[in-house]
């Protein structure tokens, strides 16, 4: 036994239970290292990282002593291919029993190359995530010569301040759990007979991509610095504003929107991304949205909402409620998680360049999941432009539709940046 599950990987895995629940990453390389390169440098990231050559079993994870490679080379025919890989790859169940609770599938051709990286959720976050893509190319080009087995990361409660270990945590649980029962049936009754992200079982997942340029971007991060908003909740809000526009035709109406906390930072001590685990905290807020609002007044609502949780122990009460919630949501299927969804990292620590190997793509992608929110989204920081990745089902919209909310979240964004 490596350890047993903490709260937070037994609510991924109740969710992978429903329905497949995973993290796909794509690296998008030109000058690409040959397979035998990538095969190597993914066998010493099994060997550093004891969650790559581990199972689940009885609510615990379990060491695999002869932990095989699961690694697939394809003929890379096309560059647009990747795409086809990442959906199929977000609808593959894991079978966390047995293991590896990985997966890399490699197209290769012609000197380009994609690797799309399928983990299973309850072992990896964005951060970690992100940290082993670049501990990967490293190893590729010859830049990483130390690569030391880890210890495992323990379970993020373990490392929870005081105020959230043991009986200490039960007054502050139990005022988030009311807010939240509060909050829910609120929502509940304001919104009885107007539209509400609606529950069809089954559907697959489908992926979008939006790049916002450089200077785009630094226009919207002074506004944000000069209004002391955050580029996440700048991001948030022209989400769910396109949403509203587009799926509730502009109507005045409560909307629900998940944002992610991480709280590697949180942690005591803190912990840093070297380690793979998944240390995040869902957090859900609700917005009075209608699509005529200002849009730096929704901005500010949202951040002040986001900041509220992140400055106080709700960050931490969510994560421990978060296996109650899964069972209840899977239990029921009478609701969904919200309309929208942001998993913003930030600055990534990726390069554009490692050795002869160029980085020209990044991305991450949560599966479609049919009680997740209408749009979920990660967005990321990466060669001074914002990589906005999108996931939706294709029972609740298709191709065309998305493209129109992702044009409109842009415009959204451009009118806001010359105010």
């Amino acid at each position: 036994m490596i350890r047993k599950l903490g709260i937070f990987e037994r609510a991924m895995l109740i969710a992978n239970k429903h329905a497949p629940f995973n993290i796909v990453s794509v690296l998008r390389m030109e000058n690409a290292p040959a397979p035998a390169s990538v095969e190597n440098a993914l066998k010493l990231l099994q060997k550093r990282q004891p969650f790559l050559h581990a199972r689940i079993q009885d609510g615990k994870f379990e060491a695999l002593t002869d932990a095989p490679l699961p690694f697939t080379v394809i003929e890379r025919n096309h560059a647009q291919q990747w795409r086809e890989f990442a959906e199929a790859e977000m609808s593959h169940p894991h079978d966390h029993e047995t293991g590896p609770l990985f997966r890399a599938i490699y197209l290769y051709g012609d000197g380009c190359g994609e690797l799309v990286l399928n983990v299973h959720h309850t072992i990896m976050d964005a951060a970690s995530g992100m940290n082993l893509l670049d501990e990967f190319l490293k190893l590729c080009a010859g830049e990483m010569t130390e690569h030391t087995p880890l210890q495992i990361a323990p379970a993020l409660e373990d490392r929870f301040p005081p105020s959230h270990q043991g009986m200490r945590q039960i007054p502050t649980m139990t005022k988030y759990a009311i807010s939240q029962i509060a909050e829910t049936a609120r929502f509940v009754w304001r919104t009885r007979g107007k539209r509400t992200p609606p529950v069809q079982l089954g559907g697959k997942g489908q992926i979008a991509t939006l790049i916002l340029p450089e200077d785009l971007v630094d226009t919207l991060s002074y506004q944000g610095r000069k209004n002391g908003i955050t580029l996440n909740s700048i991001l948030n809000t022209a989400l769910v504003l396109a949403v509203n526009r587009y799926l509730y035709e502009g109507k005045a109406l409560p909307m629900q929107t998940f944002a992610f906390a991480d709280l590697r930072p949180y942690t005591q001590p803190p912990t840093g991304a070297e380690q793979l685990a998944n240390y995040i905290s869902m957090m859900q807020f609700t917005l009075d949205v209608s699509g005529k609002m200002d849009f730096w007044d929704l901005t500010k609502t949202l951040h002040e909402k986001i900041y509220h949780a992140l400055k106080s122990g709700d960050k931490f009460s969510a994560a421990l409620m978060s296996e109650s919630l899964l069972k209840m949501f899977t239990r029921m299927k009478a609701m969904r998680f919200g309309a929208t969804a942001l998993n913003y990292s930030g600055n990534v620590p990726l390069k554009t360049q490692y050795g002869e190997i160029k980085l020209v793509g990044v991305h991450g992608f949560v599966s479609g999941y049919d009680l997740g929110p209408e749009m979920a989204s990660q967005a990321r920081l990466f060669n001074d432009e914002v990589w906005w990745d999108f996931i939706y089902l294709d029972t609740d919209m298709d191709a065309d539709l998305v493209e129109s909310i992702l044009a409109e979240i842009k415009s959204i964004l451009e009118n806001a940046s010359q105010r």
